[in-house]
């Protein structure tokens, strides 16, 4: 990485030049040495912390008697279109949360447009001046390379992500979802594990329920973390193997609670430990980012320097950042918290890259800022009402997606068929819904069809384009001409989000790539999104959309639909094509 220190910065360091900004009487909390230091100074110059101690002086000084001063708090794995922003707006909403870096892997947009996708957010994160964003490039696009599975937007093979290995915003190589390929041994999913290995960058994992002998070859390949864990042994296994676990907690995984145990309360495995959020919803980030996992951390009897490392430290190192990110000391960059205390870990003042973050400079550039372009994504036939229809045959049951409420993981389940006039139909009555996943790609008119249970949806439709990976359109409802209305409706967007109850409906339009927005008003839309889903619909779950985005992802068991079909997922297997009706 190239070395940003001056002339200048050494005379300030010395003390025989005035720093830019001095935080004064600090408690700094010391995640390299791992103590709270009462009564110290730090002192800035440009970008750059360029003193710790005493003795200094600067043009504008900011009194921190009886605060706290930690480094800027890492997300260390999220997909920021999660947040339906673009990254600009998210950045600016994170900032204010104490979060100064993000890694972020853009195989969301990307398995939409492509590589397309992936510069386009690299230009966006260019352009942000509230947070420092790092990239993992996607291994997986598609997630899985079969076409029988689904259909795909985009396509990256090794010899180009052979190129963002060599950017120096691109950390590593994003989660591979692909296990069956790297069980396999499968030559082009292991020349991408390769090439980065080669450059010496990390492989980050996505490893659901993997165990024995199928996670010693995984881990063997080269692949270091994993997001996946949901139960404590699982996560245990995982760290004895010799991984990095990130503990996630977003929109839709809630792993927080059942992971905590595993950090030592020595610390004497916080360095292999780190926090995520994943996925995001936009609502959830007004309750703070991962400021608000420190806060539970803490609540549940995490020492709070700890809890700090593992946002700060832990992942800067494991992503070979820490002579930039991670720590307050002299030479790194001025990403700085000052908080009121470490329990609630409310926000008093951000420091970013030497600046105050609420200063006039920045608000001053949101309006210089000009969106890349990117092309036009939705291109899609829907079928006719007719093709929906599901044919009864006599003495058969009726397989079903079955929500597990706080996980992306689903059961498969099995129930009685609801049957009128020779065709399966969904009965709201024993919450069983009707599933449709409509290819919004290639225009091929392909659709997949199943039902599910777990959304309590008692009439009309709701559904998106936001649907991991491939972002195929995703709708559920309680007939075929309502699931048909909505799908025709977030086809007119250009992409989105729409919920419907005959002539009223709720939308937000997603036109970047189906998956985003440029407005800022996206939580108040989600909010009366969610609001009507609730009480017009009769949605049981607080955020429908979110457990609705995961249920076309063909490698999180145990059974999942996409445009192709209904499909069971089998850990170390890959999916299995299955009929409705059984």
């Amino acid at each position: 990485m190239e070395r940003k220190w001056t002339e200048r910065h050494r005379l300030q360091a010395l003390g025989r030049e005035s720093a830019d900004l001095l935080l004064k009487n600090c408690k700094l909390v010391n995640v390299l040495s791992g103590e709270i230091e009462d009564g110290i100074d730090i002192a800035i110059g440009g970008d750059r912390i360029v003193g710790v101690g005493h003795g200094y002086e600067a043009a504008h000084v900011i009194d921190c008697t009886g605060l706290y001063v930690h480094p800027g708090l890492i997300d260390a794995h999220i997909h920021l279109e999660s947040t339906k922003m673009t990254v600009f707006h998210a950045a600016k909403r994170m900032s204010q949360s104490g979060t100064t870096a993000v890694i972020t892997d853009p195989h969301e947009i990307t398995n939409v447009a492509g590589l397309a996708g992936f510069m386009f957010q690299s230009e966006c994160a260019r352009l942000n001046r509230y947070i420092d964003v790092y990239f993992t490039a996607p291994s997986c696009v598609p997630t899985l390379n079969d076409l029988s599975v689904e259909t795909p937007g985009a396509k990256l093979d090794s010899e180009t992500l052979a190129l963002l290995a060599n950017m120096p915003s691109v950390v590593g190589l994003g989660e591979m979802m692909n296990v069956p390929g790297v069980l396999d041994g499968d030559a082009e999913v292991i020349e991408k594990i390769d090439r980065f290995l080669s450059v010496g960058k990390v492989v980050d994992g996505h490893a659901p329920g993997l165990s024995g002998h199928a996670l010693n070859a995984y881990i063997a390949s080269g692949i270091s973390s994993d997001h996946e864990s949901t139960v404590l042994e699982e996560a245990r296994e995982k760290l004895r193997r010799g991984m990095y676990v990130m503990i996630r907690e977003g929109t839709s995984e809630h792993n927080l609670e059942a992971l905590l145990p595993l950090i030592d309360k020595n610390g004497r495995n916080i360095s292999r430990l780190m926090f995520v959020s994943d996925d995001l919803d936009p609502r959830d980030m007004e309750g703070g980012h991962i400021n608000r996992l420190l806060r539970r951390a803490v609540a549940a009897g995490v020492d709070p320097i700890m809890a700090i490392q593992m946002a700060t430290s832990s992942p800067a190192r494991y992503f070979g950042l820490d002579r930039e990110i991670g720590a307050i000391a002299p030479g790194m960059l001025a990403n700085i918290v000052v908080c009121q205390d470490l329990i609630d870990f409310n926000v008093h003042t951000v420091v970013f890259h030497g600046r105050v973050s609420s200063s006039r400079h920045l608000q001053q550039k949101e309006n210089d800022l000009r969106l890349p372009y990117l092309p036009m994504t939705m291109n899609i036939a829907l079928p006719a009402l007719e093709d929906l229809r599901v044919p009864y045959c006599k003495g058969m049951q009726l397989r079903t997606i079955d929500l597990v409420e706080g996980q992306i993981v689903t059961r498969a389940g099995i129930v009685d068929p609801c049957v009128v006039g020779g065709y399966v139909e969904a009965s709201p009555a024993d919450d069983v819904a009707k599933i449709c996943v409509f290819d919004r790609h290639r225009a091929s008119g392909s659709v997949g069809i199943g039902f599910v249970r777990g959304f309590g949806l008692k009439r009309g439709a709701f559904g998106s384009t936001v649907a991991h990976d491939s972002h195929n359109l995703i709708v559920v409802g309680t007939d075929d001409e309502s699931i048909l209305t909505c799908a025709d409706r977030i086809v007119a967007m250009g992409g989105g989000q729409a919920a419907i109850d005959g002539d009223s409906f709720v939308d937000m339009p997603l036109p970047i790539a189906g998956l985003m927005s440029d407005m800022d008003d996206v939580v108040e839309t989600e909010t009366t999104m969610a609001e009507f889903c609730k009480t017009a619909l009769e949605l049981k779950l607080k955020d429908p959309f979110a457990a609705l985005s995961f249920l076309a992802l063909p490698v999180i068991p145990e059974i999942r639909i996409t445009d192709r079909g209904l499909f069971r997922i089998h850990p170390d297997g890959g999916p299995e094509c299955v009929d409705i009706l059984v």
